[in-house]
């Protein structure tokens, strides 16, 4: 809360003396300017961080948390590497990626498995 100094000391320095009109006007201009600039920034900071979240949410939603790939040799999935992995997770997903190339008729393209 704003106390009654802070709010004294305020509405001193807003306040113009009387030969001083036209800085009046000046200070209050600044201060709803300031006051405003604030307010954006923060509002604005909010929404970004609120956006940033949901985005990370979405992009670790679509890929796996874990991904094995070989660096030299094949991996030979046996039962028993089967129930070591059956400790991490029940869900688990099997899948070859590679780089493949689709050609019909005089068409080609080259595509990501």
């Amino acid at each position: 809360m704003i106390s009654t100094l802070e709010k004294e000391v305020t509405l001193r320095f807003l306040k113009a003396r009387k030969n001083d009109g036209f800085l009046n006007i000046i200070s209050i201009f600044s201060f709803i300017g300031i006051s405003l600039g604030v307010a954006v920034l923060i509002i604005v900071m909010s929404v970004m961080n609120g956006f940033r979240s949901e985005l990370v949410n979405k992009i670790v939603g679509f890929n796996a948390h874990i991904s094995v790939k070989p660096y030299e040799e094949k991996i030979l999935i046996n039962k028993n590497l089967k129930s070591k992995l059956g400790l991490i997770s029940k869900n688990l997903v099997f899948s070859n990626s590679s780089e493949a190339i689709i050609i019909n008729n005089d068409n080609s393209k080259g595509v990501i498995l």
